[in-house]
């Protein structure tokens, strides 16, 4: 009998190792947009603090989430983001401002530094969607960046930007693509707009 069961025993426990987890597909939220450096005269001399963004909770984990319809959200089970993006977002633009070299030098959010402007990013819509039958889909980003004066505390500067872009790959893979598309939109408008609040 003991023999027996010196047989048996490794034989389970070696089924438990080897069973594996299929690994997630992490996927990067990129933009692809250059800016070159920008003649302004307003904010040419004054610096900016890029505040970490607002958004709903779910945008601060690296889950992808896509919606079906109106009113259902569900989670790609094999693919996850590599940054969260809340944070990509954050990033992004960070990135595109210094490039542009509107502003005399901006820093992140967590900097010691003193700053003439502070940047308030609020990620209102950050979804890709389906129709009902799933069919067909696309991507959407609605996001507000304000800025506040730091000195006076009232609001230098304030506008709402929106993308809209259509999907051809019908799947997560897909969803990336017209997402990062949809934040170089956003992230074109925005220096646009800045451009125009510091003549």
């Amino acid at each position: 009998m003991y023999y027996i069961f010196s047989f048996i025993i490794p034989l389970l426990f070696s089924g438990c190792i080897v069973t594996k987890i299929p690994q997630k597909t992490e996927y990067k939220l990129s933009s692809s947009i250059t800016i070159n450096d920008t003649e302004t005269n307003r904010c040419k001399e004054k610096s900016l603090k890029i505040a970490n963004a607002f958004s709903v909770a779910s945008l601060l984990t690296r889950n992808m989430k896509y919606s079906i319809g109106s009113s259902k959200q569900y989670t790609y089970s094999k693919s996850k983001w590599s940054l969260s993006p809340n944070r990509a977002i954050t990033a992004s633009l960070l990135t595109l401002i210094r490039d542009s070299q509107i502003f005399k030098n901006v820093q992140i959010a967590k900097s010691r530094s003193r700053s003439d402007y502070i940047m308030e990013i609020n990620i209102e819509d950050f979804m890709q969607y389906f129709n009902e039958n799933s069919s067909s889909s696309h991507a959407k980003i609605r996001m507000n960046i304000t800025l506040v004066e730091v000195r006076t505390r009232k609001v230098f500067a304030s506008e709402t930007f929106s993308s809209h872009v259509d999907i051809k790959e019908l799947n997560a893979n897909g969803g990336v693509q017209g997402l990062s598309q949809a934040l170089d939109n956003i992230l074109s408008q925005s220096n646009n707009w800045l451009i125009k609040v510091c003549k």
